[in-house]
């Protein structure tokens, strides 16, 4: 947890469901589903069913969403 909550999962049987807030619409393969919040925020939804699915751009859309947690935007 940082400033505000950015990420959140929900543990399943089989995988996990996980979301995260970003400032920007991204592409991702692994995103089921983007929720707008606003102009400039967004909610991005995935499903993890092995570790090994977090690939290196997914990891640097949860560094973005850690970034927009710690609200760097807001104090800039």
């Amino acid at each position: 947890m940082v400033r505000v909550r950015f990420a959140g999962a929900v543990a399943r049987k089989q995988w996990l469901d996980c979301a995260l807030w970003l400032r920007r619409r991204v592409d991702h393969p692994r995103l089921r589903r983007i929720e707008a919040f606003g102009p400039d925020s967004y909610g991005c939804y995935f499903r993890l069913t092995r570790p090994d699915e977090i690939d290196k751009n997914l990891a640097a859309l949860i560094r973005e969403a850690y970034s927009v947690g710690q609200q760097k935007h807001v104090r800039a």
